[in-house]
């Protein structure tokens, strides 16, 4: 009774894992692979700004930027930001929220040594906002929302379904016939990452739960998260007075005394808050990832006299729990072995959505039925598009030039023009079976072929300078990508070369097969 019981939840599992993971494996794959990117945005910020490639000792202040950013503003704001550089940000980011709260932020990314504005660019940024709201605002954050659900759903099922779990761990066969290779890769990348996989989409929905559950927000806040999150955080703020005045303490000392209070330690975000009133109030916060948790130590000033205000308390327990999966789901610990990790693992998590949808094809294409030009057609334009047209949003960045206005727009529609190309090709060739073929050789010549151009862009961009110098976080971009494309022709000549060497199939082994496949 037991074994019937177990069959029958296996079974019942089975259907839901199958189209559970196949109606959003499209909308997961653009998510884990933005994701996946994203742990490297700073790198990619930089290595999309060449003006930033040889960056000399920092001569902007931080009064400096307070000035520029209330002489760029039109009017008054209600608050200034900026970021002095560091290793990984070797640039001032700055930007200011205006006194109109419906209007957007503005950034800017200041030359640390100039203090001009860099050149526009969608920059690293561009991967992490496509993760986690696909450029839809709140509603792309409900979608985000609905598929990493769908996603607990198909891991927590596939758990379920597979019963030699294990054993899956330590099986490929990629000479196998099409439907047993794409599985093994499936099972092999799903169980290799199947914790991380785990913890990604649990975190994920949880560090936006006051988005998707806004409830007790609206009761105990009346809708107002920022004044939610000051209060949990423990921050200090203070109303804005109506009298002007012109006079205004300089920053760069409040830091040196922020770092006196500390102890040391490298400072993070600067706010200014009222400028230019009386109660204006400085906000100076420590930069500190050597551990999960970031507590960025707050020191409040008045703006205006230079007298301290108040000092951050350490987080309480549940925002300590909160700050703890925030930072795990967005890797902001540990260094480059963390991102590096975490890269991987995003990676296998689009590995296994690819392979889940080839079995769902491979199943069905002997006995035919509806879906399966759908399916070809958006595996092609998903799994083939999003990577191809990251890769000409990169070339756009080096082939646009510098002085064009709105570069930034330019370059999505670089990218956006690229990824509807290749949809336009794998629906124009679905069923000729030689898609995947065809978006490997593309994404291999298009890989392969960026170090090149970036040499052939300006001695600062240059692969061999940046060798030359000890760039280690530019050059490896290069030879990663490279690899990259080393990896697509191989994969983009195998399949023809496996198909003229693949045996004769006897019987028993495809029995065999038959039986492996339903269990």
């Amino acid at each position: 009774m037991s074994t019937e019981k177990s069959k029958s939840l296996r079974q019942a599992m089975a259907g839901l894992h199958t189209w559970g993971g196949l109606l959003p494996s499209w909308l997961l794959f653009v998510i884990l692979f933005g994701g996946s990117i994203a742990c490297f945005d700073k790198e990619l910020e930089v290595w999309m700004r060449p003006g930033l490639h040889e960056v000399g000792e920092t001569k902007l202040s931080a009064d400096q930027v307070s000035a520029w950013l209330l002489a760029k503003a039109p009017k008054t704001p209600h608050a200034i930001w900026m970021r002095p550089p560091d290793e990984r940000q070797p640039y001032w980011h700055a930007g200011y929220e205006p006194a109109n709260e419906l209007e957007p932020f503005v950034s800017f990314a200041l030359d640390p040594q100039t203090g001009e504005a860099l050149p526009e660019t969608l920059g690293g940024t561009f991967w992490f906002t496509l993760h986690y709201n696909l450029f839809g605002g709140m509603l792309g954050m409900y979608i985000v929302a609905i598929a990493g659900m769908f996603m607990l759903v198909a891991l927590v099922s596939g758990i379920i379904i597979h019963r030699r779990i294990f054993k899956d761990f330590f099986t490929l066969r990629p000479d196998a016939n099409g439907q047993r290779a794409w599985l093994d890769a499936h099972n092999l990348f799903g169980v290799v990452g199947l914790p991380f996989h785990l913890l990604i989409a649990y975190t994920g929905l949880a560090i936006f739960v006051t988005f998707y559950m806004p409830a007790g927000l609206k009761v105990g806040y009346k809708g107002d998260i920022e004044k939610m999150f000051s209060e949990v955080q423990g921050q200090f703020g203070r109303e804005e007075l109506k009298r002007r005045t012109d006079h205004a303490v300089s920053i760069d000392r409040l830091i040196a005394d922020a770092k006196t209070r500390w102890g040391g330690g490298e400072t993070g975000w600067i706010s200014v808050h009222h400028p230019g009133d009386k109660g204006a109030v400085v906000d100076i916060r420590r930069y500190d990832r050597s551990r999960v948790v970031d507590f960025q130590w707050i020191m409040s000033y008045d703006a205006t006299t230079g007298a301290f205000l108040h000092e951050q308390k350490p987080y309480k327990p549940g925002y300590t729990a909160y700050a703890w999966l925030t930072n795990v789901h967005m890797a902001q610990f540990g260094g480059a072995i963390v991102r590096w990790l975490y890269l991987g693992l995003g990676l296998m998590g689009c590995a296994m959505v690819a392979g889940g949808l080839q079995v769902w094809l491979r199943k069905r294409e002997a006995k035919g039925g509806w879906g399966i030009g759908f399916v070809r057609a958006m595996n092609g334009a998903v799994i083939g598009g999003l990577p191809i047209a990251s890769l000409g949003l990169l070339y756009g960045n080096r082939l646009i030039p510098a002085t064009v206005n709105l570069r930034s727009h330019w370059e999505a529609y670089v990218f956006i023009g690229v990824w509807v190309a290749v949809a336009l090709w794998a629906i124009a060739r679905r069923n000729s079976g030689k898609v995947g073929r065809d978006l490997f050789a593309v994404a291999a010549v298009l890989a392969m072929g960026l170090p090149a151009l970036d040499v052939l862009t300006g001695p600062a961009g240059a692969l061999s300078a940046a060798i030359a110098r000890g760039d280690w976080r530019l050059a490896s971009i290069d030879l990663t990508i490279f690899a990259v494309g080393l990896l697509c022709a191989k994969l983009a000549w195998w399949p023809a070369k496996a198909k003229e060497k693949a045996p004769a199939r006897n019987k028993r082994a495809r029995r065999e097969e038959l039986v492996e496949e339903s269990v």
